[in-house]
């Protein structure tokens, strides 16, 4: 009985440690991805062109690691668009909705530092997207690097340049 208690003791210990260090890691990472971000337009590049006009991402604390982002934006042609997903940064695939969207779309993120998520993009279970984003270590500026391939199988890469407001 004292070696089944020694071992559940043990179990419970490292599971406790397992998720103060997980809670740690995703609150450090998520604190300075919260708050409205507007994307420079100036600074930003997408190929193939044009980027959009505009665009500002919310991302908000939903409770037990999980964020929610948020993303309004208007292409060149003056098209609205507005999309959203709940993650964890967890590696798993959560799933993006947006209007209009034709297939049935998924995100993955993973942490990589405290500024870094790495990411994953899919479309009806295939990739076509990985990329990162980074938040400047004075929580004003983050960067969104993506490359894949379009729907007519071109390569396409983008830096988004987004600033806190």
């Amino acid at each position: 009985m004292r070696h089944v208690s020694r071992r559940l003791a043990v179990a419970l210990l490292v599971v406790a440690s397992l998720a103060v260090s997980s809670s740690a890691q995703t609150s450090a990472i998520d604190k300075s991805y919260f708050g409205v971000w507007k994307l420079n337009v100036a600074k930003s590049k997408y190929m193939p062109g044009p980027g959009p006009k505009e665009s500002t991402r919310t991302h908000q604390d939903r409770g037990n690691g999980f964020v929610l982002v948020a993303t309004d934006a208007t292409n060149a042609q003056g098209v609205k668009s507005h999309s959203e997903y709940v993650y964890k940064p967890d590696g798993k695939d959560y799933p993006i909705a947006a209007k209009g969207q034709g297939a049935f779309l998924t995100i993955d993120l993973r942490t990589v530092d405290a500024y870094t998520v790495e990411f994953a993009q899919k479309a009806d279970g295939t990739a076509f997207g990985t990329g990162k984003r980074t938040v400047s270590k004075d929580g004003k500026t983050m960067t969104i690097e993506t490359k894949g391939t379009s729907q007519q199988g071109q390569p396409t890469s983008s830096m988004a340049v987004w600033e806190k407001q």
